[in-house]
């Protein structure tokens, strides 16, 4: 089955491994942007020789995640080269990529699968776009269960499935203990994590709080964003800078060796009016490292972490401090969740598995 894959995600050769895995079960090509204008910094794709044919092109409105297209005639040009069966378009159903390929289709006969994250009932986007890609799409892969029911919700009617974009390498994220930077950090006893974005709807304000509630608990924040000041202002009100290590954004091949140096690891994502988390991979990364997560009930979060971890309510740090003191008093409750929380990743979140319920719903949706 010949498979064209459109998405700016793998600008990051890093993320090149689910297609690694993806090229095993299909004919797959790919076609991405040349670069792409990340939120903080510019994302350029590596061209070494792959498993799979790859196409990096020219886009208009670079880093637009919904408004971003493609030359029409570079598009044409690859289609005809190419000759999918099927055009998986991992970006959203009301992006005007998406549209692109719902307006080329008629004209190359493919079957087109899209990919969404979005979890919030909202209207956004030209007016009647939605009603137009939605008509064209032969089915749908949503990131969680709340994108399936907007996809519903938006009044499509075709075939869904529900699985990660991306998974991991559970080779790369494993439990290997990190004693030298616990002693790099001076952490001496339990110590919880944070890896992320530093804005208000992560809940960080939150995690301070209930942390300043826990005595004789280190807290590791890694990451950078425009709360850092907020947050700094906040420890000092607390008084809890003694119990707080910041550190800047690490390189992701970095990010193993931090997740094994926490005793756990904390995503405390609150709702926003447009926003809730739509998956967390962080989660999944520490749950392949062994370390036990705690997250919010917030957006995808419970779905993701399953019965492998504590979920407390979002915004609530009362909630909150009871599982870090769960947490921090149970040594066999922390040693239960690492290796639950690595089973969980193993059967559900691999680069192996998604590649694989990928072929199998590409190739349900090609014989349509």
């Amino acid at each position: 089955m010949r498979v064209l894959l459109v998405s700016h995600t793998y600008c990051a050769p890093i993320n090149h491994a689910k297609l690694e895995s993806l090229a095993a079960h299909v004919d797959l090509t790919l076609l991405a942007p040349r670069n792409w204008q990340d939120t903080l910094f510019v994302i350029r794709p590596d061209t070494q020789p792959r498993l799979y044919q790859q196409h990096f092109l020219w886009v208009g409105l670079n880093g637009r995640l919904m408004y971003h297209v493609y030359s029409p005639r570079q598009l044409a040009t690859i289609l005809q080269s190419t000759r999918p069966e099927v055009v998986y378009v991992e970006e959203e159903p009301l992006s005007l990529v998406f549209a692109e390929f719902a307006a080329f289709k008629k004209y190359f006969g493919y079957h087109l699968v899209g990919f969404t994250w979005e979890n919030l009932k909202q209207h956004y986007g030209f007016p009647g776009l939605a009603r137009y890609t939605l008509s064209h799409a032969d089915g749908f892969i949503a990131g969680n269960t709340e994108a399936k029911e907007v996809l519903r919700w938006r009044g499509y009617c075709g075939p869904i499935t529900v699985t990660p974009q991306l998974g991991l390498d559970p080779d790369f994220f494993r439990p290997q203990r990190n004693e030298a930077l616990r002693q790099t950090l001076n952490l001496p006893g339990f110590t919880v994590g944070y890896v992320g974005r530093m804005v208000a709807e992560k809940g960080l304000c939150t995690l301070l709080r209930a942390v300043a509630r826990v005595p004789e608990i280190t807290l590791v924040m890694v990451g950078q964003g425009p709360l850092l000041p907020q947050l700094h202002a906040l420890t000092q009100q607390l008084n809890i800078e003694s119990r707080v290590r910041w550190q800047n954004t690490v390189p992701h091949e970095q990010i193993p060796a931090w997740l094994n140096s926490f005793d756990a690891l904390v995503l405390p994502s609150e709702p926003a009016p447009r926003w809730k988390e739509q998956f967390g991979h962080v989660l999944i990364e520490s749950m392949a490292c062994g370390v036990p997560v705690i997250g919010s009930d917030s957006g995808a979060i419970p779905e993701v972490i399953g019965d492998a971890g504590l979920i407390f309510h979002a915004g609530d740090e009362t909630t909150l401090q009871t599982a870090l003191q769960k947490l921090q008093y149970n040594s066999e409750l922390r040693a239960y969740l690492a290796q639950h929380g690595r089973e969980r990743v193993l059967t559900h979140y691999t680069h192996a598995h998604i590649a694989a319920v990928n072929a199998a719903f590409l190739r349900q949706v090609s014989k349509k």
